[in-house]
């Protein structure tokens, strides 16, 4: 059934629809007689349809009127798209079809006509027999999917031996339960993804421990009605499992809950799981509730939400399940699967499976039996499974799981089903159906991410700012619930991430069969194979590593993709469109494609009136048409890794651009007026030169200007097509007025890549400044003197980049009262001088710390110093440091010694610390070991090494490829 939050959208887009409609009657002096009678009358019937769907929603929500929320919505796209062809935004002189002197009257009253029909049809709509009500054929799984996960003791038997067989998870967990720490009770929380297998972890942990403790309990949250009917489960399990010897409990939990539970438990070792837990107020019960002095009692939750896991234990009590790696999948497929069909065919055959289950030990499963089943069924005719079963497999595994009509994925859909359907509202899900527009198999830039979310309007109503609050919080959302993974972290940012992969095509094939995203994926269409009650548009295509043949084949054939009526085309490493046959983008992605470099493609772009966002990053175009001036909607343009250097003035005056990526040079001219005209909020690669009058004139006037990346002219190859001279020391100075420090139009975040600008920047970098985000690449001769960092409380993140300062003078910036996040990188051999040394009271803000160079340096931490530390990076590769000493007593002092860093035990509130991707996993090891004994009991992991895919730009071509990022 639909959601409640998709009306809402539903109702609020017809509602923003209307409110054009009215302001055409306002505005256009031309609308009169029949037109405006009639656009009037859509106004009037539009409000009467969205008034009886509201009724509807609130008595009842049925066949029919889901299917009128559907329909409404695309009315409401169908009269959006005739407003924006027939009057053009920003003109004021009517009809389009007047330009040509004609008269568009009869034209616009016959559409008129047809969208009364179609107002009518909506309003009586009723379904025919046997038509479908325009949802999915999986509509009555979708609509109530199972909340409690089967249990643990009727798993599928493949499944817990297979995960018995991997020992790792098993053998880690049983170490963290055992590990002897006093007799305090201790909870440690198994966390990752639906389907990865912590409640089989859990089961099998369970079974090996459960004859070591006086009294035993299970309990699945998600199937308890409250948290008074947990707590009754827990008590009743307890008191069942007890041994005879055991004290007999005391009371009844129903008289009294905590006393009950408290005195049954208090004199007993016992062991408890919870599993699945969703809810912070079952961590709050697991505190309140059960004996802290639990002669070394233990509990495990497993949850799929890290707020929770942290909430229940600290630090390294913490499990993450991580997804199995290529040889773990194929055990586990292979196993299910049946060894003696694990031929050389068969093992090519089924890598597409593999790759697309992602290491998902509950996907793997799914399609090993599934596979299974089919060989035997094929046994008398092909002798068992073949090639040709594992091919289709592949190709049609994300349909399966959306459907779940074979019982061998039941339990997939219903996991990712209720990762889908438990979102907050109909927004989440929108963003999260979005990931389905990007490539498989590729990292996601999360800026770019929230920016096109930002473009498509799935944010609330209000200020860009709130707008990017918004977003954001989708974001983590998704991340905090394991359903997008963090592939790289960069400056305490999440930078790019990924879907898991099986995610990823659930949510393909539930966008596609929403008709939510048309998608052509290597020449191939992905088809929606269910039923709709009208034709509904597709208003987004997605072209995805496909030749110019097969996407043509792919549009042609397609009944339901009309380029005319697209909103959002994204091309990647494919040819272009016809863009002349789009009329109504909004959303404009061409990263990565040949061929834009051609006047006639790029007038084909300035055609796009409606646009709001253009990415033509790593493209071949190397300059921009001067009829871009017609792009007067246009809020975001990146033209980042092409060769465009010189900016028109035409793009500087487009009235609504608020976010310019690039570098690029800005063009002579701009005058004062001009950048009180701008909204520019975000300028992100300006080549400053010298005498930069029009740079000057930006930075001090352009009002909204918030965020601002600066890089100094350099000299080119004697081949370039941009030459330029390296400006003179001194000889410009970008900061010659304080005015854009402090006060209300004061810059928030600012970089700065010269070494030049950045001590000329320093010279100016004193109270007040309202700047909270600095980034400086650059030899620096000195830092503000001590008095002069205490007084600049508005600065909360810094980043200095290869500044040469010893990393005693870069001690001094534990002064900066409000500083929560410090990167310091150098590169070469490293921070020069001896030792960063925190005083008790330095840092009192810090939350997170990072040095990254080729050696870390000497750091002592004094006690009462960054007691809000929680975050530790030490991303230095350092391999002169000796292996650990073996023995049970080591000290914590002779482990910080080794690892450079002294007095980690003062740091309070530390949560996590980092190392270098490439360290030793022995001394990954020690410090796992060692941070067990902080009083915090902190993480430790290495950082990622994730692939990313980097663009090649040459004059005529680009290129993608993958590199190893190792944040150098």
């Amino acid at each position: 059934m639909i959601a409640g939050g998709e009306v809402i959208q539903a109702v609020t887009f017809a509602n923003s629809v209307l409110s054009k409609v009215a302001d055409v009657i306002t505005r256009e002096k031309s609308v009169k007689g029949a037109v405006k009678s009639g656009l009037d009358y859509i106004k009037l019937e539009m409000k009467m349809v969205i008034s009886e769907i509201k009724t509807n929603e609130k008595n009842h929500q049925g066949a029919t009127h889901e299917s009128k929320v559907v329909l409404l919505k695309e009315l409401a796209y169908d009269i959006e798209d005739f407003i924006d062809r027939t009057w053009v935004p920003g003109a004021s002189s009517g009809p389009v079809l007047s330009v040509f002197r004609l008269d568009p009257r009869p034209e616009i009253v016959q559409k008129i006509e047809h969208f009364k029909d179609s107002i009518q049809k909506v309003r009586t709509w009723q379904p025919d027999a046997g038509s479908s009500t325009g949802q999915d054929t999986a509509a009555a799984t979708w609509s109530c999917p199972s909340a409690t996960p089967p249990n643990p003791y009727s798993l599928d038997l493949d499944h817990e031996a297979t995960l018995r067989n991997i020992c790792k998870h098993r053998c880690e967990l049983q170490g963290l339960l055992s590990a002897s720490e006093g007799r305090e009770l201790k909870v440690i929380s198994i966390v990752g993804c639906r389907g990865v297998g912590k409640t089989s972890l859990a089961t099998a942990v369970y079974d090996d421990c459960r004859a070591d403790y006086d009294c035993v309990a299970w309990v699945v949250a998600s199937a308890c009605r409250d948290l008074e009917d947990l707590l009754t489960k827990l008590l009743k399990e307890s008191q069942r499992t007890a041994k005879p010897t055991s004290t007999p409990a005391q009371g009844s939990i129903s008289d009294t809950q905590q006393t009950s539970l408290w005195n049954f438990l208090s004199d007993k070792r016992y062991f408890v799981v919870i599993d699945d837990v969703d809810r912070l107020e079952v961590c709050q019960a697991i505190k309140r509730e059960f004996p802290k002095d639990g002669h070394s009692s233990r509990i495990i939750v497993t949850t799929s939400m890290h707020s929770v896991a942290a909430e229940c234990s600290w630090g390294s009590y913490v499990y993450t399940m991580q997804c199995l790696d290529k040889d773990e999948s194929e055990q586990v497929f292979w196993e299910s699967v049946g060894q003696e069909n694990k031929t050389p065919a068969l093992r090519r055959a089924s890598e597409g499976i593999i790759t697309k289950c992602g290491g998902l030990p509950l996907a793997l499963i799914s399609v090993a039996n599934y596979l299974r089943r089919q060989g035997r069924t094929e046994n008398q005719v092909a002798g068992g499974l073949t090639t040709e079963h594992c091919k289709s497999a592949a190709c049609t595994l994300g349909d399966k799981i959306l459907k779940g009509q074979d019982a061998e994925f039941l339990k997939i859909n219903r996991a990712l089903l209720q990762c889908y359907n438990n979102l907050p509202d109909y927004a989440h899900q929108s963003c999260l159906l979005y990931a389905s527009v990007f490539p498989r198999g590729r990292p996601i830039r999360s800026k770019l991410l929230l920016r096109r979310w930002m473009s498509e309007e799935f944010a609330a109503h209000g200020t860009v700012s709130d707008q990017e609050g918004v977003v954001r919080s989708y974001l983590q959302a998704f991340i905090e619930r394991c359903i997008v993974e963090p592939v790289e972290i960069k400056n305490a940012r999440v930078a790019r991430c990924r879907v898991h992969s099986i995610m990823l095509e659930f949510l393909i094939h539930k966008a596609v069969s929403k008709k939510f995203v048309a998608l052509v994926d290597k020449d191939e269409l992905l088809s929606n194979n269910g039923t709709t009650i009208t034709n509904v548009r597709v208003r987004r295509l997605s072209v995805q590593d496909s030749s110019k043949e097969g996407v043509d084949d792919a549009v042609c054939t397609a009944r339901d993709i009309d380029l005319s009526v697209m909103r959002s085309l994204t091309i990647f490493k494919s040819p272009l469109l016809r863009l002349q046959a789009c009329e109504l983008l909004r959303v404009l992605d061409l990263e990565g494609c040949n061929g834009v470099n051609n006047d006639t493609v790029l007038k084909a772009i300035c055609k796009q009136r409606l646009l709001k966002y253009l990415s033509l990053r790593g493209t071949d175009v190397d300059h921009l048409h001067p009829t871009i001036k017609c792009l007067e909607h246009l809020e975001t343009l990146d033209i980042r890794d092409t060769l465009v250097k010189d900016l028109p003035i035409q793009v500087i005056r487009l009235p609504l651009l608020a976010h310019l990526f690039g570098r690029i040079e800005l063009p002579r001219g701009i005058t004062k007026e001009i950048s009180k005209q701008s909204k520019l909020q975000t300028l992100a690669g300006v080549v400053v030169t010298e005498a930069d009058t029009s740079f000057e004139n930006i930075i001090l006037h352009a009002g909204k200007l918030r965020k601002v990346k600066i890089y100094q002219a350099t000299s080119y190859p004697s081949n370039s097509r941009n030459k330029r001279i390296r400006m003179n020391p001194g000889s410009i100075s970008p900061f010659p007025l304080n005015e854009r420090f402090t006060g209300s139009k004061a810059l928030q975040i600012l970089s700065v890549d010269s070494s030049d600008l950045a001590k000329e920047f320093i010279k100016f970098l004193e109270a007040p400044c309202a700047i909270t985000s600095i980034k400086l690449r650059g030899q620096l001769d000195k830092l503000p003197a001590t008095p002069a960092l205490r007084e600049l409380c508005d600065l909360n993140r810094l980043l200095l980049i290869s500044t040469g300062l010893s990393i005693e003078d870069l001690s001094a910036l534990q002064s900066l009262p409000c500083l929560e996040y410090l990167k310091l990188t150098e590169d070469g051999d490293g921070f020069r001088g001896s030792s960063f040394v925190v005083k008790s009271g330095g840092f009192p803000s810090l939350r997170r710390l990072c040095f990254e160079a080729p050696r870390l340096p000497q750091v002592q931490i004094e006690q009462g110093s960054m007691k809000s530390l929680a975050i530790l990076d030490l991303l230095c590769p350092d391999p002169v440091i000796p292996e650990p000493r073996s023995g049970r007593y080591r000290s914590f002092l002779q482990l910080e010694t080794r690892l450079g860093v002294e007095g980690v035990s003062y740091l309070e509130n530390l949560k996590e610390v980092i190392l270098h991707h490439s360290m030793w996993e022995s001394k990954v090891q020690a410090w796992k070991e060692e941070a067990i004994r902080h009083n915090n009991k902190p993480s430790v992991k290495r950082q990622p090494q994730p692939t990313i895919y980097a663009l090649k730009v040459t004059c005529k071509n680009v290129e993608l490829y993958p590199v190893a990022c190792v944040f150098s």
